[in-house]
């Protein structure tokens, strides 16, 4: 069987015991591996995913017992060898099925056992698409999701219930819930939770009561494992039920952790909810009809069937909304011989496929999914990675590696006095909106020019002293490595500013400057813009350093995070009131100057990337020229006018657009001046940017507006129509012809 794909992978986080075994006949199977992490894992790998452990191990701990995880491919190098025993029970079975579980190792060694952040490792965390946090003490689970929020943003992190987890923390309970991706707790735990619900009104009212408390407690996601009814899924304001495979139970143990393994295992794979919760149900199923950890590994185990079953469920859940679909899929049997029915608990659950809106964390999607279902195309990816962008500034302008540094001491080794800032797209626009800091504190004359004019146009008149600095995210834009090909055949020094170090561009420029920073999935850029904004100030500052200046420069730049901060704050509510105007416009005219034009046309990107609306940037003075006789009453118009040597030419324009009625929306560090029009709208900047910094502020009032029309529109990042259109746009973006310049 083919391994999965390293996108797939998913990280258990929890326990290992040593379990002895006392069977009804008085047999005994002595130092047994167990633990939760242990049934999850196999779980996962048996749903078709990737799996890596963390769990803690003591002295005892049994050697060769992990042998069979091993050569699961399951990777072990996550296990932390601890002080002290592995905590040790008694697993006594009756012959009715019950088990009394007798702990031989002192209470407290539970906790003490217990996984904490210091156990993860960075480099298998970023790795990882979902974490998985198995049973375990509340602070401990309190502390590995903060820890896991900061350090991989784009995972996905589910989070399972533990036995301790009464009424008495709900509210720190509900509080972690929120804070996960996703809350796992089983039908009894959540009545305990919640409070909700009245067992003797059946268990579908006491599971909808349950998820309706958890919704009004601000949770959007929800699983609920209800053994042999099932589980119970929570989407927004939707609540569906997806069936269990009925099967012969040999040995529940580990059950819910086995479901939450293939759970975990299908968001990873880039499955819908209700799709992954079948996923569960089915290897839940699987796993009960055999007894011990490491059933789910035993030899000839069908599981393309098991795979199978869990389509079959979610697709009864997806269903049963369907006049007579119910009935017709009940008593049905699905691969395996195992049998499903279904019923939902609110008409009109989501198609299986269908991805939620993620509140923390972005799995990746299986290979070829279609980008109308691939959650990484959800819009709310955009909304996250807006949130990490003061973040982002303070990394990039660390210069940790010092590499920034250094590449400004070899371009002035170099003798460089022209500096070419080229690419497409977003990465075009950090050009111009850097130009600015260039001209004022470099010492270099700045050009910002598309890539495509510098690879067919330009090549040929570039003069001595040129290096050109290339940006692509992904380094495989076409054009922009036509530029740089263009560029180096006329002997000129082209630097890479990219993400991808190995790529087409790198491969085609003589260095790279690497741009570190995470993507959560697909969506329009906002995070990559602002590094690579970043990055270019950062630079500027170091070869104004070089001159024996930059000190003023180097203090705004240290500023900037706190203010990306300050602005996203400021404008979170008046950037719902501003989409919420420019949605019924047929058009939506954006205005900037100097290195604001360049903000002016991200604004006008995002509105393309998103919520598919026509957005037209233009210089704030040609708006008078051209826009000007096709702007009518009640038209929104977004200037973006911060302080600096277009502001009061930014006023006059503003003064004309209430003259002929518009709405405004003014994006600005400076109040509003008098004579305000019905619906204008000021989303503030924070103060204290110097005008070649203020891209970096400027642009986060505009995503959030591109975010909010997106989401109030329904729409999707790019939404694209089909995967052939998918495709056939990325290789036509891609394709690095390298025509005969001008």
């Amino acid at each position: 069987m083919a391994s999965p794909p390293a996108s797939e992978l998913v990280l258990v986080i929890g326990n290992l015991t040593i379990d002895d075994v006392v069977l009804p006949d008085g047999s005994t199977h002595m130092a047994t591996l167990g633990g939760n992490s242990v049934h999850a894992a196999t779980a996962v790998v048996t749903a078709g995913a990737g799996a890596a452990l963390v769990a803690r191990r003591g002295e005892d701990f049994p050697p060769g017992a992990l042998t069979a995880l091993a050569a699961a491919g399951i990777d072990l190098a996550g296990l932390a060898d601890i002080p002290g025993p592995t905590v040790r029970n008694w697993v006594v079975y009756e012959a009715d099925g019950r088990r009394h579980w007798l702990y031989r190792t002192p209470p407290e060694r539970s906790a003490e056992v217990a996984p904490e952040p210091a156990d993860l490792d960075p480099v298998l965390l970023r790795r990882a698409a979902v974490v998985h946090v198995a049973a375990m003490p509340l602070g401990n689970a309190e502390r590995i999701v903060a820890h896991v929020r900061r350090q991989a943003p784009g995972a996905l992190v589910t989070v399972d219930t533990h036995e301790s987890w009464d009424a008495g923390v709900a509210g720190r309970v509900l509080a972690l819930a929120r804070q996960a991706s996703l809350f796992v707790p089983s039908l009894a735990e959540l009545a305990e939770l919640t409070g909700a619900g009245d067992p003797a009104a059946g268990l579908r009212a006491l599971a909808a009561a349950g998820l309706r408390a958890l919704a009004a407690a601000g949770l959007r996601l929800a699983v609920v494992k209800a053994a042999a009814a099932g589980a119970y899924v929570l989407e927004g304001d939707r609540i569906t039920r997806v069936p269990a495979a009925e099967t012969a139970v040999t040995d529940s143990t580990g059950a819910g952790d086995a479901f939450c393994g293939g759970l975990a295992a299908g968001l990873a794979r880039g499955l819908g909810l209700v799709e992954s919760a079948g996923l569960g149900a089915a290897v839940a199923a699987a796993a009960i009809t055999a007894s011990g950890s490491l059933r789910l590994l035993r030899p000839g185990l069908d599981r393309a069937g098991i795979a199978a079953t869990g389509r079959r469920l979610a697709a009864a859940a997806a269903a049963a909304d369907q006049p007579g679909a119910a009935a017709a899929l009940a008593g049905g049997t699905a691969a395996g011989g195992l049998v499903h029915q279904t019923e939902a608990v609110t008409a009109g659950p989501s198609p299986s496929g269908t991805r939620p809106a993620w509140p923390g964390g972005d799995a990746g999607a299986a290979a070829g999914a279609e980008p109308g279902t691939d959650q990484r195309y959800d819009i709310e990816v955009m909304h996250r990675e807006i949130a990490t962008i003061p973040d982002v500034i303070s990394d990039v302008l660390d210069d940790a590696g010092g590499q920034v540094t250094a590449l400004a001491k070899r371009l002035a080794a170099r003798g460089t006095r022209h500096l070419w800032l080229t690419g497409c797209g977003d990465s075009a626009f950090a050009g111009l909106a850097t130009e600015l800091a260039f001209q004022r504190h470099s010492g270099l004359t700045a050009h910002p020019v598309h890539a495509l004019d510098l690879a067919r146009y330009r090549a040929r008149v570039l003069p001595a002293g040129s290096t050109v600095i290339a940006l692509s995210f992904s380094g495989k834009v076409g054009r922009t490595t036509e530029a740089a090909i263009q560029a180096r055949r006329r002997g000129h020094h082209v630097v890479a500013l990219t993400n991808a170090a190995d790529g087409q561009l790198a491969q085609a420029s003589d260095e790279v400057l690497p741009l570190e920073v995470t993507t959560l999935g697909f969506s329009p850029g906002t995070s990559t813009y602002v590094a690579m904004l970043g990055t270019l100030l950062r630079l500027a500052a170091a070869l104004a350093g070089l001159r024996g200046g930059g000190g003023e420069l180097a203090e705004h730049l240290a500023a900037l995070p706190a203010r990306a901060a300050a602005t996203l704050a400021a404008a979170a509510e008046p950037a719902v009131l501003a989409a919420e105007a420019l949605l019924p416009a047929p058009w939506v005219a954006f205005l900037g100057a100097g290195p604001n034009e360049a903000t002016a046309r991200f604004g006008a990107a995002k509105l393309f990337e998103g919520a598919q609306q026509l957005g037209v940037a233009t210089n704030l003075e040609e708006w008078a020229h051209e826009e000007y006789f096709v702007t009518s009453a009640g038209d929104p118009v977004v200037l973006i006018n911060p302080a600096g040597a277009g502001h009061d030419r930014g006023a006059e324009i503003l003064a004309e657009l209430r003259f002929i009625g518009t709405r405004p929306v003014v994006i600005s560090d400076a109040p509003a001046p008098p004579g305000g029009v019905p619906g204008e709208l000021l989303l503030p900047l924070a103060a204290g940017v110097p005008e070649e910094l203020s891209p970096v502020t400027a642009c986060l009032p505009a995503a959030l507006i591109g975010f909010h029309a997106a989401r109030l529109s329904g729409k999707r990042s790019y939404n694209f129509p089909s995967e052939a259109a998918r495709r056939e746009h990325y290789q036509t973006i891609h394709r690095a012809t390298v025509g005969e310049p001008a």
